[in-house]
């Protein structure tokens, strides 16, 4: 599995195609797709699913060992994921750069941003507020300092994560409990939900963290509802996908407070 080292190489947004031949590019419905990432999920995992809930022609380029040390991968600030779009008639290519931008290209791409201009600021506000969660749970519980691991996690689990729950639970209630953060039909929001567990799922914590989402209903309603779509379900039944998430367990195996013991297995999936 590649390391989180910075990329040596930086590739400039401006590759000597006019601002217009960019824009005609990512409009070209014929465009293909690579997506340029760890072998993991994590933020990578959103765009994953979007790309095969589009029915996207699009690969995963993951750098290996040898290509990472060589220097010669570019990145616009020399860290993944990156979005490369090309059209075929005309060979000409356009990247996209971190994985908020990336995340919103393809929802725009792929209608994940519902019906109008309100919609899709509210479905992206509902995709930061759990993208923000998952940059915290980060810097206070899976990669804090030793000593601080264990007062990270317990915030949490008894503060953070109920807190999320209650205020998702509002909104998901507005909308009529159907299973969907807005209207009817799947959103940028409702995936990337779905993305948040299934990330917590491959920490050594997971467990423990996933007993809150599972007290609700109406999360796991959405859930239910991500993995129903048949595209993102046959995504998520491919060897690649399973490739990714046992690089993300992988990944995260040392990262619990010391001492951490693991809740008794149990049948329930």
């Amino acid at each position: 599995m590649a390391t989180l080292n910075l990329l040596k190489a930086q590739r400039p947004f401006f590759t000597g195609n006019s601002s217009e031949d960019n824009a005609q590019v990512l409009a070209d419905p014929n465009s293909t797709y690579q997506l340029m990432y760890l072998d993991i999920g994590c933020v990578g995992a959103t765009a994953r699913d979007m790309l095969a809930f589009g029915k996207a022609n699009w690969s995963s380029y993951v750098p290996d060992e040898k290509e990472w040390d060589s220097g010669n991968i570019p990145a616009p600030f020399k860290v993944m994921p990156v979005l490369t779009i090309t059209a075929p008639s005309t060979g000409k290519e356009v990247v996209i750069a971190e994985s908020i931008p990336v995340d919103h290209f393809l929802a725009k791409k792929f209608n994940l941003l519902g019906n109008n201009e309100w919609e899709e600021y509210t479905i992206k506000a509902l995709y930061n507020n759990i993208h923000h969660l998952r940059e915290r749970s980060f810097t206070r519980m899976t990669f804090a300092f030793w000593d601080r691991k264990q007062e990270g996690f317990d915030y949490h689990l008894k503060t953070i994560l109920p807190n999320f729950i209650a205020n998702h639970e509002f909104h998901l209630r507005a909308n009529g409990s159907n299973g969907h953060y807005l209207g009817d039909k799947l959103s940028l929001a409702d995936i990337h939900l779905v993305n948040l567990m299934d990330h917590f799922v491959t920490l050594p914590v997971g467990e423990d963290l996933m007993v809150q989402f599972k007290k609700s209903e109406l999360i796991m309603k959405v859930k239910e509802r991500v993995e129903a779509n048949p595209e993102i379900a046959a995504w998520k039944a491919s060897a690649e996908w399973k490739r990714f998430n046992q690089g993300s367990i992988d990944m995260y195996a040392d990262s619990a407070p010391p001492g951490y013991k693991q809740p008794a297995a149990t049948d329930e999936k």
